[in-house]
């Protein structure tokens, strides 16, 4: 399970931030991380999958830009954490970006053997 939230429970402040937790199948917690944009800037997750790997795989915000990353499904480490910007961006000049829920980790493509994310997220008007 992951989100947002602005609740102060989670951190000092009521911005935005990320959250992902775990339980079993038996409804037991397992492990829980909220991301206050300070160690991995994440202001929200808004997509989830597990992949063959059986690692987390989220799709998110972090910095006003989107991100991936992967974590374990059994401690709730962070594996993989990629982050997306526009070639040319500044400080004063940054697209806006939206993030939604498709994110799928493909490892090994049928045809040339590499490993690819695919994520569905918009950069101004384009997809």
């Amino acid at each position: 399970m992951a989100g947002n939230s602005t609740s102060e429970d989670y951190a000092p402040a009521a911005n935005d931030h990320a959250f992902a937790y775990a339980v079993d199948f038996e409804g037991n917690w397992v492990w829980g991380k909220f991301f206050y944009n300070v160690s991995f800037a994440i202001s929200t997750i808004s997509g989830c999958s597990v992949d063959a790997n059986g690692n987390a795989v989220m799709l998110g915000q972090g910095n006003s830009v989107p991100l991936i990353m992967e974590m374990s499904l059994k401690d709730g480490q962070v594996l993989k954490f990629v982050s997306f910007d526009k070639m040319g961006s500044s400080d004063t000049s940054q697209p806006w970006y939206g993030t939604y829920g498709g994110i799928h980790h493909d490892l090994k493509d049928a045809d040339d053997g590499k490993a690819y994310y695919y994520a569905s997220f918009v950069m101004e008007n384009a997809l």
